[in-house]
């Protein structure tokens, strides 16, 4: 039923298409590769990605996937988006701020 909600929203937006809908996560590469799509929706249990979508992001580095929990109460947007933060001219002592600083931003070390 929730999918059927989804692709009735997507498909009634006029700078949208659903390309193609999957039962299941099987041949989603393949069904990826053959719709060209974008954006990958799909219902997960806990918003935790599965196997099937990390393999998904190293073949097609660009694509998105719209994470719905079970529920349709919530969802997550998954992307690979490399940042650069450009750092300029630095010193040894530089470096190793911007390495504390960098840890800091992602919690490592707490």
């Amino acid at each position: 039923m929730l999918s059927d909600i989804v692709a009735d929203t997507i498909g009634n937006q006029t700078d949208m298409d659903v390309v193609g809908e999957l039962r299941t996560r099987a041949g989603l590469q393949a069904g990826v590769r053959e719709a060209f799509a974008d954006v990958v929706i799909m219902g997960l249990d806990d918003l935790d990605l599965p196997s099937e979508c990390l393999a998904l992001f190293d073949a097609y580095p660009t694509i998105r996937v719209l994470g719905v929990s079970s529920d349709g109460r919530s969802a997550s947007l998954y992307e690979l988006r490399p940042h650069r933060l450009p750092l300029g001219e630095v010193s040894p002592d530089g470096l190793v701020q911007a390495i504390r600083e960098a840890r800091a931003r992602v919690g490592v070390g707490e």
